[in-house]
């Protein structure tokens, strides 16, 4: 009776494997066919169909979310990492991974949701902070922002990037504590030595500011100057605030609206009534005239500013642009000039007259040329160096132009300007090996010039 009994359990042992190995065999099948696979979507089938014939491998599952990631099917990937915590087999990497599937496909708060669920867990990726930092920054929580990031620099003290952002940041509540993010940033990666040295500059000015008003509006202006339009418009916001009768505060904050992709006409037309003899809000509404293609007006409003601060050579660079803008380009050069006139010392306004003279392709061996260098003479660094190349690249001084451009790269090697110039000078020599590389080296490092002569010269 009891070999019967084992007999029969036997064979049924056998049938049960017979029935099971090739599930098996093809669930390993499949994970060799998704290693092999080149296709996002492939693997994420792959993945999945072996998961299914391979109970113990729930990480599959998650897998299989990784790919539909990457292949962008992000409510496939959603149900993925959903399979994946319920079989108890999700990843700190997975968790994030699943925040980012819902915030790519629009959910932002089953994102926020899952990131903040993320942190909950016994491991977790640091990384989380900075996605909830940034989601913070977009609803322009700035208080919830700065505590994510400081919890997150807790973790990861060397990270440059968190400690710019974190300045940036404390711009607008802690001046002291955003100077020392900002110092820590430069010395972590020169890269943000510049940025962080505008922003200091204009915490240090801030610091002394007469009001609250003129405080934020010189922390907005800063902002605003390294391209931080959202923060420098809630400065602006909290200057306007303090004191609606701000003139400055009010054309500041309209052309933040207009940085942010809003009108800000209203806030324009505030400050000309708060204040019509202000050449600051003159010259804020004539950059705003030229950002909408009204030059004439533009035109109108910086001469107004001009007149305004006659010994203020930036309002007649803006004058020379406007003139230029509605073709009086005699006297736009007499604007150029006579704003480097106002500073002779100063490379910029130099470089300024020069840049002029060849983007017209007027007075380059009486105006332009020895305009350039001076600006050199004052200053050797890589953007005068190049514009001098420039201009006596389109003077044909080929061999002067190489020289000079040469220098410039040693002094910046990551300069796009400079790279475009040097592959436009090898095209005019007919060394067209070293042009397309010194080309395609500005196109990625960011220069749309490069790219469309490329295009039209390495088709």
């Amino acid at each position: 009776m009891r070999r019967g009994v084992l007999r029969f359990l036997s064979v049924c042992l056998l049938l049960l494997a017979a029935l099971i190995a090739p599930v098996i065999l093809n669930g390993y099948a499949e994970l060799r066919q998704a290693n092999a696979s080149s296709s996002y979507n492939e693997i994420a089938e792959h993945y999945l169909r072996a998961a299914q014939r391979l109970p113990w491998r729930a990480d599959l599952y998650e897998l299989s979310g990784h790919a539909y990631f990457h292949a962008k099917e992000y409510a496939r990937a959603n149900d993925m990492y959903q399979i994946a915590l319920e079989k108890d087999a999700l990843s700190s990497a997975g968790w994030m991974a699943w925040g980012d599937v819902n915030y790519l496909n629009g959910n932002k708060p089953r994102a926020l949701e899952l990131w903040k669920q993320a942190l909950e867990q016994v491991e977790f990726s640091n990384a989380i902070y900075l996605r909830l930092a940034q989601a913070a920054r977009e609803d322009e929580d700035y208080a919830a922002a700065v505590q994510y990031l400081q919890d997150y620099l807790a973790l990861e003290q060397d990270d440059a990037l968190a400690h710019y952002q974190l300045g940036l940041l404390l711009t607008l509540s802690d001046t002291d504590e955003a100077t020392a993010e900002l110092n820590h940033a430069s010395q972590l990666d020169g890269r943000f030595a510049p940025p962080a040295e505008t922003l200091r500059a204009a915490l240090s000015r801030a610091s002394r500011a007469g009001t609250p008003a003129e405080k934020f509006v010189i922390l907005g202006v800063g902002l605003g100057a390294v391209n931080e339009w959202t923060l420098a418009r809630a400065a602006f916001e909290s200057a306007v605030r303090a004191d609606d009768t701000n003139a400055e505060a009010w054309a500041w904050l309209g052309e933040a609206d207009q940085q942010n992709g809003r009108d800000g006409s209203a806030e324009l037309d505030r400050a000309l009534e708060l204040n019509p003899n202000s050449s600051v809000v003159h010259g804020l509404r004539g950059l705003y005239f030229q950002q909408v293609g009204n030059y004439r007006a533009a035109l109108t409003e910086y001469q107004i500013a001009a007149s305004l601060e006659p010994q203020d050579p930036a309002r007649f660079v803006s004058l020379g642009e406007a003139y230029a803008w509605t073709g009086d380009l005699i006297r736009a050069l007499e604007a150029f000039q006579y704003a480097a006139a106002l500073a002779p010392g100063d490379a910029a306004y130099w470089r300024a007259l020069a840049d002029f003279c060849g983007r017209q392709g007027i007075h380059l061996e009486d105006v332009g040329i020895p305009a350039a260098q001076r600006a050199v003479t004052l200053d050797g660094g890589a953007a005068n160096l190049d514009t001098l190349g420039w201009l006596l690249l389109l003077d044909a001084r080929y061999a002067e132009a190489e020289r000079i451009l040469s220098d410039a790269l040693k002094a910046d090697p990551q300069n796009a300007s400079v790279h475009f110039h040097l592959g436009l000078l090898h095209l005019q020599t007919g060394d067209r090996a070293a042009a397309f590389e010194n080309l395609i080296h500005a196109r990625d490092l960011g220069s749309p010039d490069a790219e469309a002569v490329l295009k039209q010269n390495f088709p």
